[in-house]
């Protein structure tokens, strides 16, 4: 066989890579090429097993492929644990303990480490008081940390109950991506950092159990007490609590009796509810601690109200007045657990030596600080 004929049969096979000098590669060097190609091609693809991770949402599905036509292979739930068997992009495969595997979108992982600090921030919750009774307004997702690019550890459903716990302060700057995912518009300038409000929150899904982190203070709707409903608009609620409560002067029908209105077109009642003693109406006094001016303030709260009943005038009047605070939350109240019993309340105040403790108490309609204060005077200069 010629051996120049046999040579130029393998070049017609094998293709040709330029080369400075203008001669055809040598059959080592594609083969290598290829190889590089082939590694390459997988560089968007890794196997990974034993990587643990947690589902971070109520409903996960599995699907059995990433292809467009794929079937659901197992619907997963908040807090399963998973291990990570291969990542494509953005997209894992994951195997669950059950040993069924399908692929899902990594934003629906929890990693490990962001897991087990979801787990203490809940368990740490559990202890914590409550400052004031919200709901969620919409869809919004509940963050590890305040700030909008913290990690999401939840979503909460619109119209979920809150207690809230805390409150934060995180910079945001416009034009970054918003709390939903979605890019906002450009702007021709520069935009200007802000604070924005955060608070801490814990809440109960039926789904996810007890659940607690920062959320975007304002997608949260606090539900203040309709007795104090027209004070709200003077000052931003940040705090609330029942302190004791105060007769009304009025009786409470006793239970089981009817009101006058419905006793005159109903049968008399029985004569053992008739003769049971009305007791006395109470109505709460409240505690109030809030903020004026925008949000982002390095105080948490910046004035104290008590509020009472005033039975003569028959609506809530100001007891208490207290201004030029800087607390810090949490306050802690000891509420009466009697009639004429004291209440107490205490908290954190950044005073003009600094840090202070700050202690009071409610008897009646009376609100007196207890703690022992500082002088206020400045000292006078040998000048």
């Amino acid at each position: 066989m010629n051996p120049e004929r046999n040579m130029r049969g393998r070049r017609r096979l094998l293709p040709e890579m330029a080369f400075p000098s203008g001669r055809a590669a040598r059959p080592g060097a594609v083969v290598s090429a290829l190889l590089l190609l082939i590694a390459f091609a997988g560089c968007g693809r890794s196997e990974r097993p034993g990587e643990e991770a947690f589902v971070g949402d109520r409903n996960v599905t599995l699907w059995s492929t990433l292809a467009q036509v794929r079937e659901a292979a197992a619907t997963l739930h908040y807090g399963e644990r998973v291990e990570i068997v291969e990542r494509q992009s953005n997209q894992v495969r994951v195997r669950t303990a059950a040993g069924v595997t399908g692929w899902t979108d990594e934003r629906n992982l929890l990693d490990s480490t962001l897991w087990h600090r979801a787990r203490e921030l809940a368990q740490k919750a559990q202890s914590m008081p409550v400052e004031a009774q919200a709901t969620s307004d919409k869809p919004t997702n509940v963050h590890i940390e305040p700030g909008r690019s913290s990690p999401r550890i939840f979503q909460l459903r619109g119209g979920t109950p809150l207690e809230v716990l805390g409150r934060g302060v995180a910079d945001y700057t416009p034009g970054t991506p918003e709390e939903s995912g979605a890019p906002a518009a450009g702007t021709a300038s520069a935009p200007a950092t802000r604070h924005e409000d955060w608070s801490l929150v814990r809440a109960h899904d039926e789904l996810a159990g007890d659940v607690a982190g920062w959320v975007l203070r304002r997608f949260v709707k606090y539900d203040v007490p309709s007795e104090l409903l027209d004070y709200s608009n003077q000052f931003r609620f940040v705090a609330w609590f029942e302190l004791s409560s105060v007769p009304t002067g009025e009786a409470s029908p006793a239970a089981g009796q009817p009101s006058r209105s419905s006793a005159r077109a109903a049968p008399g009642p029985p004569q053992s509810v008739a003769t049971a003693r009305a007791e006395p109406k109470a109505m709460p006094q409240f505690l109030v601690a809030g903020v004026q001016g925008p949000e982002g303030q390095p105080c948490d709260f910046t004035l104290l109200r008590v509020y009472t009943w005033g039975a003569k005038r028959g609506r809530y009047e100001t007891a208490y007045v207290e201004s030029n605070l800087c607390g810090s939350l949490p306050i802690r109240v000891q509420p009466a657990k009697a009639g004429g019993a004291s209440a107490t309340f205490e908290f954190t105040n950044q005073g003009r030596h600094g840090e202070e403790h700050r202690e009071y108490t409610m008897h009646q309609t009376s609100v007196r600080r207890m703690d022992n204060r500082r002088a206020t005077r400045p000292r006078k200069g040998n000048g």
